[in-house]
């Protein structure tokens, strides 16, 4: 079967007739890994995972012992499982032999074996559009004798939807302002964002989570704060910045992670300041520089942001944290002194 979508990628699951090879890969990890359980579940009764599921983790993989799980028979039951989570064929450097096994492997399943691969905390396209060479080697296998499905990140609007289905589900309808506070606070990611609905729907129980609930009980991300460290300092903002850096600094956050969220975040507002002197719009940001689709908020935020300070400004700002990497990396002193420095450059 070639390439699927995430819609017919359902159907099979639900019509509980999938079989032979499956490979489920993308940037939305949580809906991945959501699949591969379904799939299992679709094969593999409850109580019986002992028997009939087979579990490999792709780093340093054993491809002996998955040719023999994938050969072996299952157990008081019609069909067996067996999955491989996170194999990067990039980055395993399986011999030629090896490498042959694999393949062989996934092309000559016996019909009462499914094996599943699937990506929870690797990217097989290694940053880029398409999967790399070799792990398109073994995509190409995958598709001619089973099914393939990338589950890309979801859009805004795609999000507060499952967001909303989710909270449904859970007892706990959300509102729709909500669910879009909720998308923002985790910024776009779907693992914590589900995370934070449980948390929510057992505080609300059956009444609706409405924003005053996010708000009380979902915390902007350190991510999320550091985009706005970035705003404060590039505005010369002194109060707001200084505050943002004590919380972020007081919750033991290290500073050389604190300094590579601001850089992203200047890089954003440089961007955009440039695509309005140069009448560009959101979109050709967007695609120029390979955002995805889920981070369309914070390119929207930076546009905002970057209409009240010059190109000059925000030219320094990167001058002076580039010095900071720079520094920082060559231990030229402690990475918090080099971070306050940096962003007292930067408000004055």
């Amino acid at each position: 079967m070639p390439a699927v979508n995430e819609k017919e990628l359902r159907r099979i699951i639900k019509s509980k007739s999938a079989s032979g090879v499956f490979c489920i890969y993308g940037t939305d990890t949580f809906n991945v890994v959501k699949y591969k359980k379904e799939l299992v579940s679709s094969v593999v009764a409850k109580g019986d995972e002992t028997y009939n599921l087979h579990e490999f983790d792709g780093k340093g993989i054993n491809v002996e012992g998955l040719a023999d799980a994938c050969d072996g028979l299952p157990m008081f039951a019609p069909a067996m499982c067996v999955t491989v989570c996170d194999l990067d064929l990039e980055t395993e450097k399986l011999s030629e032999a090896r490498l042959k096994l694999l393949l062989d492997t996934a092309a000559n399943l016996p019909e009462t074996t499914l094996l599943i691969f699937y990506t929870a905390g690797v990217d097989i396209c290694g940053g880029k559009k398409y999967p790399t060479p070799k792990n398109k080697k073994l995509l190409d296998i995958i598709s001619k004798n089973g099914t393939v499905c990338e589950i890309p990140v979801k859009t805004r609007a795609e999000a507060i939807k499952e967001i909303a289905a989710q909270a449904n589900t859970l007892g706990s309808p959300i509102d729709e302002r909500a669910a879009a506070l909720l998308w923002e606070r985790c910024l776009g990611d779907m693992n914590a964002i589900m995370g934070e609905l449980f948390k929510l729907a057992s505080y609300s129980g059956s009444s609706l989570i409405d924003t005053h609930a996010v708000e009380l009980l979902t915390p902007e991300s350190n991510d999320a704060k550091g985009y706005n460290l970035a705003d404060a300092a590039a505005a010369g903002n002194m109060t707001l910045a200084l505050e943002l850096y004590n919380d972020l600094i007081g919750g033991q956050n290290d500073p050389i992670y604190l300094l590579y969220i601001l850089i992203g975040s200047m890089n954003d507002l440089y961007r955009a300041r440039l695509a309005i002197d140069y009448g560009k719009g959101i979109s050709d940001v967007m695609k120029d520089f390979g955002y995805a689709k889920n981070v369309e908020f914070r390119v929207k935020k930076a546009f905002g942001s970057a209409r009240k300070t010059s190109l000059p400004r925000l030219r320094r700002c990167m001058e002076i944290l580039a010095k900071a990497d720079l520094d920082m990396k060559s231990g030229a002193g402690s990475p918090e002194i080099i971070l306050e420095k940096s962003i007292t450059q930067m408000l004055s």
